[in-house]
């Protein structure tokens, strides 16, 4: 036979020989649980009276209680882990609606200035018309100025900047 698998034999043949852990009753999780949930952290004190009263020895009291909190602290990650995940899913969803939205906002401005022909006379009664000024506001002023102003006002709502995207010559 093969040493290592002799080796196995042997000591899944001395598995078989340990006795099996008993499982607390429930009255004794109720009073450990309740104790716990008044004082996290175990005293010798209170140690040794929970196990008295429970039938443990004091390190099988001193380990439900290491347990327990390790126990809490992952109940608490999961917790955290689900938090972050919904508001993730949130920020996601918040983004691809802010891409829509810049991406038809890019469409609008892309087609406003195409209608916009650089110098044109005809073009300042069209931008006065889509820029809601009236035929004597758009009159008053030179055409050239008018687009310019116009083309600058339009950028700066859109993008909320003041910078300009092209020069105003």
């Amino acid at each position: 036979m093969n040493s290592h698998l002799h080796h196995q034999s042997q000591s899944h043949g001395n598995h078989a020989l340990k006795p099996r852990k008993k499982r607390l009753a429930r009255d004794q999780l109720r009073l450990l649980e309740t104790s716990f949930n008044a004082n996290q952290t175990l005293k010798a004190e209170l140690k040794i009276e929970l196990a008295s009263q429970l039938g443990l020895t004091s390190r099988q009291v001193e380990i439900w209680y290491q347990n327990r909190r390790a126990r809490n602290k992952n109940n608490a990650m999961e917790h955290d882990y689900k938090n972050v995940q919904l508001e993730l899913g949130n920020v996601m969803t918040e983004n691809t609606r802010l891409e829509k939205q810049v991406s038809q906002l890019k469409y609008e401005l892309n087609k406003v200035q195409q209608m916009i022909p650089f110098g044109s006379t005809t073009s300042a009664s069209a931008v006065a018309s889509v820029s809601g000024y009236s035929d004597e506001q758009a009159n008053s002023t030179s055409p050239g100025n008018m687009i310019c102003n116009w083309r600058e006002e339009l950028y700066t709502c859109l993008t909320g900047s003041g910078t300009q995207l092209w020069p105003l010559s």
